[in-house]
């Protein structure tokens, strides 16, 4: 691979970066900011108020008296099932994110955190020429030395921004793109690959209750938040990104010896693989190679998110062309008229590629930075408004979250405040509807009971359906109903006291959306 390209160069600020970090920050921004999974995925009255005042172990490993061999140390964090939050990625298929018990996470931030340089150099090894963008902790060239305040999830944002970039500007170099993906990614994680490639395969092996490796102290624990299942990682907090990151980061190392020979530009994003080559020919023997290092650690290669295309195809998204080709330029506002046209020119788009920006990309654009609504709303057009985004959000249930954002801002308005009653009626008829199936709807359920009790109009509506769920029976009843017994953490902070001090839309940041400059 050429040297000083813009990969390259990212490569190597990764890695400084990461290592100016201090332990302690790190240990404190993965129990605040890294507890809860992204802020698309939970309403901001679930937040980390309160953690331990020191730095503290809560399951230390402990020494048999009279023997100093590793290997009779004794290791028993106690086994804890994590809550479960649903976000449906189709009509019969959920994405679950998880949030682990706070003593088991705390701990493993601790050894992460204790043992930060290694996880730097496993995540970054020095023996890859596969270019990540998926650091888990986020760093910033601009504050060097200091954890930064991008989760990962907006991220991805920043991923396709900088492969579009850095990958076409040496693109010209190669004849084909290979995009592939790791089939079932976190869920297929074998925990105890995170300690063989801390330590090596061979090492960790010969006794895996010898903790004086910190890479077993880590399996452990996340057996422990895992009902002390050996096979996945609970997908949401921070940690388990580093963890996975460890796992795909050696997978890369792996492929790195398998490419030699053949000239190819490899980036990654967590599971996503986007790889440079020469020849078709060459195409096929990177995604063989790819499919024999992931077998080191007994993960797969998903055939149907794997494709070879000729370049310039692949390089840019389709869907960012047609939406250019239909609001070429962004509106400080939107008349009626303008907002349906392009409203179903979006619905087309999103049809013909689905499960894309292009949603996330739309409602940005009718909210300007000051998060205001660019669409001038009458009362002729309120509930025709209302219907439509409602019916964005069934195309797209992660974009229901900032559908919501925008209905607070229309219901602050003074048009919003005069039909309070009205909204309020099709609010309840559709809580309702979604409430007699909470199970498969508790992602919708949670963020419309937040809108609800943070506006002040839970305590309007005429009938409260009962709730089961612990995140959705929280918000209704204003109350964390989970994780009780741990004194030293704070973990909710109340939906009305979260709706004075933040809304929805500077919660989700709905302004800063995927990127359509290609």
């Amino acid at each position: 691979m050429p040297k000083h390209t813009a990969i390259e160069e990212h490569r190597k600020q990764t890695k400084n970066l990461a290592l100016a970090l201090n332990k302690n920050d790190v240990y404190k921004w993965l129990l605040e900011e890294g507890y809860f999974p992204e802020s698309y995925v939970l309403p901001p009255c679930f937040k980390v108020l309160e953690t331990p005042k020191t730095r503290k172990q809560y399951y230390p490993v402990k020494k048999k008296r009279g023997k100093n061999d590793a290997n009779c140390d004794e290791y028993s964090p106690l086994l804890f099932e994590s809550v479960r939050v649903h976000l449906p990625k189709s009509e019969f298929i959920d994405r679950t994110f998880r949030i682990i018990h706070p003593h088991i996470h705390n701990d493993i931030a601790y050894h992460i955190s204790e043992n930060w340089r290694t996880i730097v150099e496993a995540l970054l090894p020095s023996n890859s020429i596969v270019t990540t963008y998926s650091f888990p902790v986020p760093i910033s060239k601009n504050a060097p030395g200091r954890v930064g305040n991008l989760r990962s999830g907006r991220m991805i944002y920043e991923f396709i921004d900088m492969t579009d970039d850095d990958l076409a500007s040496i693109a010209y170099r190669y004849t084909h793109l290979v995009r592939a993906d790791i089939k079932n990614f976190y869920p297929s994680i074998y925990t105890h690959a995170i300690a063989w490639v801390l330590h090596g395969k061979e090492e960790a092996q010969k006794d895996r209750r010898n903790y004086s490796l910190f890479g077993n102290i880590l399996d452990k624990l996340f057996q422990s938040s895992n009902g002390g299942r050996t096979n996945g990682l609970p997908i949401g907090p921070v940690v388990s990104d580093i963890a996975a990151e460890i796992v795909a980061a050696a997978i890369d190392s792996e492929l790195t010896k398998r490419v030699d020979g053949i000239d190819c530009t490899i980036t990654r994003f967590k599971d996503d693989y986007r790889i440079l080559v020469k020849s078709e020919n060459d195409a096929r023997k990177v995604i063989k190679a790819l499919q024999a290092s992931l077998q080191v650690y007994n993960l797969e290669i998903s055939d149907e998110k794997t494709s070879i295309t000729q370049l310039p195809q692949g390089l840019f998204r389709e869907w960012v062309s047609r939406y250019h080709a239909i609001h070429p330029v962004t509106l400080k506002t939107y008349s009626w008229k303008q907002f349906r046209e392009l409203y179903l020119g979006v619905v087309e788009i999103n049809y013909a590629h689905p499960s894309t920006g292009v949603i996330d990309r739309f409602l940005a654009d009718i909210i300007s930075n000051h998060s205001h609504l660019k669409l001038t709303l009458e009362e002729r057009n309120l509930e025709r408004t209302i219907s439509m985004l409602f019916m964005l959000g069934s195309l797209r249930v992660k974009a229901f979250p900032k559908i919501m954002a925008i209905l607070e801002l229309v219901l602050r308005s003074q048009l919003g405040k005069a039909h309070e009653n009205s909204i309020l009626t099709y609010l309840e008829e559709f809580l309702l509807r979604i409430s007699s199936e909470e199970a498969h709807n508790k992602y919708l359920i949670s963020w419309l009971l937040y809108f609800l009790v943070s506006n002040g109009l839970y305590e309007k509506l005429r009938l409260k359906p009962e709730f089961k769920d612990p995140i959705t029976k929280s918000i209704a009843s204003n109350r964390a109903v989970l994780f009780l017994n741990v004194s030293d953490f704070k973990l909710f902070l109340g939906c009305k006291s979260a709706g004075r001090k933040i809304t929805m839309l500077e919660h989700l940041n709905v302004f800063s959306p995927p990127s359509v400059d290609c």
